[in-house]
């Protein structure tokens, strides 16, 4: 395990116990080794299994047991409920129209009307609308750096 202080990257040893869904291993693990592999571990947790053991029953509830103690996990699960599908259709919709009208933010396929500020809006929204939000300010920047490159050319 080693020291995990400032841990950028999966050690060997939590790589290991991934691959090997060893749970054991995995409740071993510190608390900064545990985090790089909270979405995974939430995946694991929540979406339907291939294996319908009593064996993995078992491991299932100790990696729940594992991610009940971590605030992120509501965050990660939240956004395992997106459908990126449907979102990336909308920003294709989005950077079409936007190609269209010259980059005017006029009209928006991924955002309605801001009852407030960008900022404001932001903080306040559920995690799809934060990622709507993120998208179409992408969008834009992207649409005004393409257009200050062509006056530039």
């Amino acid at each position: 395990m080693g020291d995990s202080a400032g841990l950028q990257f999966v050690s060997s040893y939590a790589f290991e116990a991934m691959q090997k869904v060893d749970v054991v291993r995995l409740a071993a693990l510190s608390d900064p080794e545990l985090r790089l592999l909270l979405p995974c571990l939430v995946r694991m947790a929540l979406c339907a299994p291939a294996d319908q053991s009593q064996s993995w029953a078992q491991d299932k509830k100790l990696i729940l047991r594992l991610l009940s103690g971590v605030e992120a996990v509501n965050s990660i699960v939240a956004l395992l409920s997106v459908d990126f599908h449907a979102l990336e259709q909308d920003a294709r919709k989005e950077q079409q129209l936007r190609h269209k009208a010259g980059g005017s933010n006029a009209e928006s396929i991924l955002v309605s009307q801001l009852q407030h500020g960008l900022t404001l809006e932001f903080e306040h929204s559920d995690p799809l609308r934060r990622l709507r939000l993120t998208l179409s300010e992408l969008l834009a920047i992207m649409n005004k750096v393409q257009s200050n490159r062509s006056i530039f050319i």
